[in-house]
């Protein structure tokens, strides 16, 4: 039973979170580090009266809305930028051999991004990208190890061309990928390093998982 008046904050999240089937309260909740009851005593107890800047902020990206959709009319708008927060991969991407197989994949925490430059650098869901570390040479020198790569999740279309992370039965890479024309076998693809030092190869998409396509990096300049 709702024991406080649901003030237009509390209805967003209430509305969100009914939209979407893959949402429920616990989870949220969890993912917010609090404990599994908190978003329900927010909406429906009143408790806490006003969300911590950082919970909503973190919310806002979950339930991918706007900020501002989570501040109260009466509350003063934040000096911040809106932004997303996108999951770091606690695994590398070797740029070289793989040796991780695709179920190991660990969340690590998140990194803060300006919302805006996420949706210019990736047209598609802000809440399907991820970071991860990449690792080995073999894509030297496009890709460099110890680069940050952001990674769509959500395009694992070979076409048109690009780099892609990929898991290939052995490992998790990131290599170049580009479907052979005209090769007589349905779903050729061709898989390539920028580092000559390593060959290209062959298989069927059917025996790899692309996992998604490398969309940004960031390199550090100065290395000791």
């Amino acid at each position: 039973m709702q024991n406080t008046p649901m003030d237009q904050v509390r209805h967003v999240v209430q509305q969100a979170v009914e939209g979407d089937k893959r949402l429920n309260l616990r989870t949220l909740s969890r993912q917010l580090k609090k404990n599994d009851a908190y978003l329900h005593q927010f909406i429906y107890r009143g408790t806490p009266r006003q969300l911590p800047e950082d919970v909503r902020y973190r919310l806002a990206s979950l339930l991918n809305v706007h900020e501002s959709e989570l501040r109260n009319p009466t509350d003063s708008p934040a000096a911040i930028p809106d932004t997303l927060a996108v999951t770091w991969l606690d695994i590398p991407a070797s740029a070289g051999h793989g040796s991780i197989a695709p179920d190991q994949h660990e969340e690590a925490g998140q990194l803060i991004f300006d919302r805006s430059f996420l949706k210019q650098i990736s047209h598609g869901r802000t809440d399907q990208l991820r970071l991860m570390p990449v690792k080995g040479d073999s894509m030297s020198p496009v890709l460099e190890d110890g680069d940050i790569i952001l990674v769509d999740l959500a395009d694992t279309n070979p076409s048109p061309l690009g780099i892609f992370v990929l898991f290939d039965g052995m490992g998790i890479m990131a290599k170049s990928v580009e479907i052979i024309p005209s090769s007589g076998t349905a779903g050729l693809i061709r898989i390539a390093s920028a580092n000559s030092h390593y060959t290209a190869y062959q298989r069927s998409l059917a025996d790899i998982t692309l996992i998604g396509r490398v969309v940004w990096f960031s390199r550090k300049l100065v290395r000791s």
